[in-house]
């Protein structure tokens, strides 16, 4: 139940590796960085099918090397370190894929712009860093990863611009072609990109490889979800006055795509997040209390859908802090989102 704690999930919690690292300089600097603290590991999940596939890995990262060659230098210099092949680098697991994720943004009156965000997935996930970097090329940000190599799941650049993104549960494609793993499109989006607007354009122009959603805002107040799936032309959906994204399709086009599987929790955070704080309301705190909430989801403390961080964001004065585990036993701190002008 959500509203239990049960102790298992809390020693989950205890024993996990949570870091703050700080990754700076050029692409080589940052891949080898990375390598004197991740090490190859296995999933307990299914593997997908291309990654013991060579030439379809090389035509990924032939993607990945005309989108953003800096992120492909820097994978490239991870895998050497481990003496692997650079395509490898792609996919190279020190955790395992998330399976459910919630995010919000709220425009409030005035104009102040303020995002929350939980990570849900299996408790037994034992890498949960919180990655400072700051490139030569690119924009400096901050953002959490569960130990796919290069990848962000989630945070913001010193542009204020707001990113997350949430597992979709759909039928599996019946062909793969060759795409961007979705652990890098956050990567991209935060390195390369200035406002929401520009982000969705990007994420929507990219060839995927998994069923994915995509949040993104901005200090502006602009609010947009890509909805994504391999094969399949990306659905925009852009909102006024904040947006608030889970786990199901909402576009006419993909949504048939989830079958019989069960959205009802997952819309139900969605409608918990759309309700705006009241004007008298600290925003900051009331989008923290949101985080907490058991009631609506929003906050677990399942097995396979614990919340192992929270991410609070005022983008409208560059602000980001982070819980370390679930927001309602663990409080939130600020972190320092470094610039590169």
């Amino acid at each position: 139940m959500n509203s239990s704690t049960p102790r298992e999930t809390t020693l989950h919690e205890h024993h996990a590796d949570y870091r703050r690292i700080l990754l700076a300089g050029t692409p080589e600097r940052i891949g080898r960085a990375q390598a004197t603290y991740l090490r190859s590991v296995p999933t307990p999940f299914r593997r997908n099918v291309w990654e013991t596939d060579m030439p379809f890995m090389r035509e990924c990262a032939a993607l990945l090397r005309e989108v953003y060659a800096p992120l492909w230098i820097e994978l490239s210099a991870f895998a050497d370190a481990l003496d692997m092949p650079a395509e490898k680098g792609l996919f190279v697991r020190a955790g395992a894929l998330p399976h459910g994720c919630s995010a919000f943004v709220w425009v409030l009156p005035g104009g102040r712009v303020i995002a929350g965000r939980n990570y849900d997935f299996y408790e037994r996930m034992p890498t949960r860093h919180l990655l400072i970097t700051r490139p030569e090329r690119g924009y400096g940000h901050v953002g959490m990863n569960g130990g796919l190599v290069g990848g962000r799941y989630d945070g913001m650049n010193e542009h204020g611009l707001f990113v997350a993104l949430h597992k979709v549960m759909a039928n599996r494609p019946n062909e793969f072609a060759p795409g961007m793993p979705y652990h890098l499109v956050l990567r991209l989006v935060l390195e390369m990109c200035d406002t929401a607007e520009a982000g969705a354009r990007l994420v929507a122009s990219l060839s995927h490889l998994a069923p994915f959603n995509y949040t993104l805002a901005d200090p502006s107040g602009a609010c947009f979800v890509v909805e994504t799936y391999p094969g399949l032309p990306s659905q925009v959906r852009a909102e006024a006055g904040g947006i608030a994204v889970a786990n199901h399709y909402t576009s006419p086009e993909l949504a048939p795509l989830q079958g019989r599987r069960s959205t009802g929790d997952s819309q139900a955070r969605v409608v918990a997040m759309r309700r705006l704080p009241s004007p008298a309301d600290d925003a900051w705190e009331a989008a923290a209390a949101r985080l907490r909430c058991h009631d609506s989801g929003l906050c677990c403390h399942r097995e396979f859908g614990a919340t192992l961080w929270s991410g609070l964001f005022d983008l409208s004065a560059r602000r980001a802090a982070y819980a370390w585990g679930a927001p309602c036993r663990n409080a939130f701190h600020d972190v320092e989102i470094p610039t590169t002008a």
